[in-house]
């Protein structure tokens, strides 16, 4: 098997593995949602996690599909180097550009996210005790994962 043929492995791989992360916090974060509903308005009682747990969830959630996001190349860009009339290799620049800035931009928020994280890891949420550094432990650990991905995939992005 070839290197190409092993980092494109990989970077299914990852982006598999994000795809089925994020359908079961999806999954868990709707069954929680009905849960909440149902409780509050049948039982007139309100679960104390209703608010923190599924709050987490979504921050994780937004990260982990950015992180397949990455992996395919399928991020929302202006699509201005495909419109305009440049010759080939302008466009080959300008996106090589674009990949360079996307893994700093990588770095950056990662290494923020683990300053964050370890700041925050002794703080706790109100209702369920649970380390604020969990929520800024996302940023760290899916760019991460969005930089392997876009490695992966020759820095295309």
């Amino acid at each position: 098997m070839s290197l190409s043929t092993t980092t494109r492995a990989t970077a299914r791989q990852i982006d598999r593995g994000a795809r089925w992360l994020g359908a079961a916090i999806v999954a868990g974060f709707a069954t929680m949602v009905v849960y909440v509903v149902v409780s509050r308005y049948l039982f007139a009682t309100t679960p104390r996690w209703a608010e923190e747990l599924p709050r987490l969830l979504l921050v994780w959630l937004t990260f982990v599909g950015a992180v397949s996001g990455f992996v395919r190349g399928s991020h929302f860009r202006a699509g201005l180097i495909d419109l305009t009339a440049m010759p080939p290799a302008w466009r080959r620049g300008f996106a090589a550009l674009a990949g360079l800035a996307s893994a700093v931009f990588l770095v950056v928020l990662a290494q923020t996210g683990a300053r964050l994280a370890l700041m925050t890891w002794s703080h706790q949420t109100t209702a369920l005790s649970l380390p604020v550094g969990l929520f800024y432990l996302s940023l760290p650990v899916c760019c991460g994962f969005a930089l392997a991905g876009l490695v992966l995939r020759g820095g295309r992005a």
